[in-house]
Parts: structure tokens; C-alpha cells; sequence
């Protein structure tokens, strides 16, 4: 990402004002200052848009992305045109005609393609390398929480070699200790939330899932929520956060002093 950035700078500092001085924008200038102006501050803002919004348009995947960028490169096209409109008293020599079209027409025209020949290209590269980073800092955290999480696993040692046996779509299902993330409590159900397959549901009160879990391993965090105790990353007097779960589990009133000495 600092070459794309380098790849800016080097072109709004060098090659764009390099590519304005190849028309005669100091004459130009000298007879209308404004317009130059408001020219060269366009050609930027085109820059800025083609950077930022159309490159990384194109590079969404979503179905509304490439109608959106035509809808915007539709747009500039037309102020663009609308600019060119303007009349101005630019001095004009005959060398400097091009069939009809006058020579400021023509460096508006070459210019804004310049430009979003740039601008689009380069946006389009930054979004794909930025959404690529993404993914990879996503399975970099993905993988130092698996190792963490089996590095936690091998730590709690053999108390969390056994199972425990529950019953579930008419049938027992011997489920390791180890797998289970956490489990909660629906009415008269607990669903067990395990590692590698879906959720469990038994009907099971929670108060007897508490009494067929080994002592010391698991802790009761609220009246819906049974957490393993090597689980636990971090925990506040409101919530936990158990490793390999997204969501946070809130402590209940009740069971804080279960928490704190867990």
C-alpha cells in the first residue's frame, strides 16, 4: 500500500503538473486566471474521484458497483463537456487548431483522460490489494486463535479428555469435553455450542447439565450460560469473552462472585 501512495504523490507533484505545462497554460493563465484555476483544481478533484470512488467500484463484487461507476464516469464526462462549453478568449493561432476543435477544448480532453487513464487503474489495484490484506490479516488472526485455543486445550490436560453423554434428536451423543465452547440454556433445552459441528440441543435443564460437568472445569457465568473454564480470555464484572466465540456472554448479577473466583 505505500507504493500506490508513493505512485500518488509522485503524480499529482510531478507528472500531472508535467503533463499541464505541455499546453500553453502560462498565456492561457495571463488572460484567464479563474478558468486555468477552476480547470486545474477539476483535473484534481477528477484525480480524487477516479482514486477513491471508481477504482474501488470496480473492484467490489457487488451487482451495483459497475453501474454505479458508469453512472459516475457518465457524470464527469458531462461537466467535463459542460467546462469545454464555457466561453472563453483563449488566443488562437492556426497552427494551434486541430480540425475545429480549439487548443484549450483539446488539452481538457487529453488531460481528463490522462487522468482517469491514472486514476482507475491505480484505484482499482489499492481496493483489490487492501480487501487481499484484509483477508490475510483475517486468516493470520484466524490461525494465532487456532494455535492459541490449542495451545489453551493442551494446558487443561487430562481433566478434559472425558465426555459427557446427553441425549438429542432421539438418540445419546458422547460429546468431549473439549469441544464444547459453551452452553446455554433455552426454557427446558440446552443447546451445547461445540467446536466443528452445529449446536447441540437436549432437553436437559441447565442445573442438571452443571451436575454432570467435571468439578473445577466449568463455571456458571449466568442462568442461561455454562463456560468452560479454560475458555476464558478475558472477563469483566459484565461480560466474557471465550476463545474461539465471536460474541461476548454477559455475566449475570448472581453469578459474579462465580466469575471472580473462577
Amino acid at each position: 500500500m505505500k507504493t500506490v501512495v508513493w505512485f500518488d504523490v509522485i503524480f499529482c507533484a510531478a507528472i500531472l503538473p508535467g503533463l499541464l505545462f505541455l499546453f500553453p497554460l502560462g498565456e492561457w493563465f495571463s488572460v484567464h486566471p479563474d478558468y486555468v484555476l477552476l480547470f486545474v483544481l477539476w483535473l484534481y478533484g477528477v484525480l480524487f474521484v477516479g482514486r477513491k470512488v471508481l477504482g474501488p467500484l470496480l473492484a467490489q463484487a457487488g451487482r451495483g458497483s459497475v453501474p454505479t461507476a458508469v453512472g459516475v464516469l457518465f457524470l464527469m464526462v458531462a461537466v467535463n463537456l459542460l467546462m469545454t462549453f464555457t466561453p472563453v478568449n483563449f488566443p488562437i493561432t492556426p497552427a494551434s487548431r486541430v480540425g475545429q476543435m480549439l487548443p484549450h477544448v483539446r488539452a481538457m480532453w487529453v488531460l481528463f483522460l490522462a487522468v482517469n487513464a491514472y486514476a482507475i487503474p491505480v484505484g482499482y489495484l489499492a481496493a483489490r490489494l487492501k480487501a487481499l490484506s484484509r483477508v490475510k490479516e483475517a486468516d493470520d488472526r484466524q490461525t494465532a486463535a487456532s494455535e492459541a485455543l490449542e495451545s489453551k486445550r493442551s494446558e487443561a490436560g487430562d481433566a478434559l479428555t472425558g465426555e459427557i453423554r446427553i441425549k438429542a434428536d432421539y438418540k445419546t451423543i458422547h460429546l468431549p469435553l473439549s469441544a464444547i465452547r459453551y452452553i446455554e440454556g433455552r426454557n427446558n433445552y440446552a443447546c451445547f455450542h461445540v467446536d466443528h459441528r452445529e449446536d447441540i440441543v437436549s432437553q436437559i435443564a441447565l442445573k442438571s447439565v452443571m451436575d454432570m460437568l467435571p468439578d473445577g472445569k466449568f463455571v456458571r457465568i449466568h442462568r442461561s450460560y455454562i463456560v468452560p473454564l479454560w475458555r476464558i480470555e478475558k472477563r469483566t464484572a459484565a461480560q466474557v469473552q471465550l476463545m474461539g466465540v465471536e460474541e461476548k456472554l454477559p455475566v449475570g448479577r448472581s453469578f459474579k462472585d462465580n466469575v471472580k473466583n473462577a
